[in-house]
């Protein structure tokens, strides 16, 4: 066995490489000839003495084609994410797919040194990692109504799929952060959505991506919510917006809450267990 050493080539969103792979037995369940492993553990733990910390935590995924609603971190469970490099590639790892191995058994081995994630990917690998310990709570009846009574909440990552990652996010401000108990339709919840997008590499693309995505998500609400009674029901749409990152300030991140577009409403019958995010 292989001593331990601080300066281990082990970082946080390192793959690992075939041989690590088949020694560890790391190979994807579905498609084995297809299996990416990449490093999840902070670089901080990696450097850790495994008398202390023994174990590296590493995720178990696949060579996938591109699916828009799960770039950016945008999906909680299910992360699509680009790999630069000499052969570059797409994959798919699931936060259920999380496996623990021996950091001195890891240690014997070196990643891969073809493919890389990029600064602003590894950056969207560690959102997405934590995504699941802190996805935003909305309040059972809004989500009833948008899931179950509405089916918006279908329309929204229908409009939102086709921009792939272009489009960071769906952003929502629901009754400008207080919590309300609404009841009826006439009592209606007041919801303004950012459509979140790139600002490089080609802003006008991204920002013609995310303007055509938030004039589909309007129209669907107004179809739905306003046009059969000539006023709001359930849910009043006051805006749908584009917006670019660059102009997203720390004050606005704070109020808005991420819509999850797998999202899963508290009130799901049977009741499901929800990680907080």
């Amino acid at each position: 066995m292989v001593e331990w050493n601080r300066d281990t080539p082990w970082r946080q969103g390192f793959p690992l490489g075939d041989d690590a792979i088949d020694a560890l037995g790391l190979r994807h369940a579905e498609d084995p000839d297809q299996t990416i492993v990449v490093v999840a553990t902070h670089d901080c733990d990696l450097a850790q003495d495994p008398q202390f910390e023994p174990v590296v935590e590493v995720v178990v995924g696949c060579l996938a084609a591109k699916d828009g609603n799960c770039t950016h971190a945008k999906n909680a469970r299910k992360l699509h994410i680009e790999f630069a490099g000499d052969a570059p590639f797409w994959a798919e790892f699931e936060a259920t797919a999380k496996v623990d191995v021996v950091k001195l058994k890891l240690n014997e081995y070196l990643p891969r040194s073809d493919v890389r994630l990029r600064s602003e990917d590894h950056a969207v690998w560690q959102m997405w990692l934590a995504s699941r310990y802190r996805r935003s709570a909305f309040a059972d009846e809004f989500e009833r109504r948008l899931t179950k009574e509405t089916k918006l909440a279908e329309k929204i990552a229908k409009a939102v799929k086709p921009h792939g990652e272009l489009i960071i996010g769906v952003f929502f401000d629901v009754d400008e952060g207080a919590e309300v108990t609404r009841n009826g339709p006439d009592d209606t919840y007041k919801l303004d959505i950012t459509i979140l997008h790139q600002a490089d590499p080609d802003f006008f693309a991204a920002e013609k991506a995310a303007t055509t995505a938030a004039d589909t998500i309007e129209t669907a609400f107004r179809e739905k919510l306003f046009a059969p009674s000539k006023k709001w029901q359930h849910i009043e749409l006051r805006s749908c917006e584009p917006m670019s990152e660059s102009a997203l300030t720390y004050q606005m991140f704070k109020q808005l809450k991420r819509w999850r577009l797998e999202h899963i409403s508290l009130a799901a019958d049977p009741q499901q267990p929800v990680l907080a995010e």
